[in-house]
């Protein structure tokens, strides 16, 4: 009986398939929550998008204006990464660094292109040795 229903079925045309993206099941409520970037959004150097919600991903994480003082520009570096480093670990999102650090070439090449120099600025410097320095000592 049932090689007779195929048959007929086949005649009729091909089948119809509904597509249906829905999101993958989430195991835990962890997959979600390392999508909010609760306390990433409240750093001073992230850029957030206009009517920002919950599950947005921030639209620049290194957005940061220098004062051109070198010594008070590399401090803030440093300062911003010990707040990105501790924003990650609130967050439990371990990806948060390499997006800033995306960031910053992103807005190093932009700069780059303006104005011819490939160089970067104190507080990127003060941001990646704070940075290296926490990676070194395993915190």
């Amino acid at each position: 009986m049932p090689a007779r229903i195929r048959s007929r079925l086949s005649k009729s045309g091909p089948f119809l398939r509904l597509a249906y993206s829905a999101p993958w099941p989430t195991k835990n409520a962890d997959d979600v929550r390392s999508c909010e970037f609760l306390a990433a959004k409240a750093l001073p150097f992230v850029k957030l998008r206009a009517n920002d919600q919950p599950m947005w991903r921030p639209e620049s994480f290194w957005n940061v204006r220098p004062t051109g003082n070198w010594e008070r520009d590399l401090e803030t570096g440093r300062k911003y990464a010990r707040q990105a480093i501790a924003a990650m670990k609130l967050d439990q999102n371990s990806t948060l660094i390499s997006l800033i650090l995306q960031d910053i070439i992103k807005h190093s090449l932009e700069e780059a292109a303006k104005t011819g120099r490939r160089r970067h600025g104190p507080m990127v410097l003060g941001f990646l040795a704070e940075v290296s320095q926490s990676a070194a000592a395993g915190s």
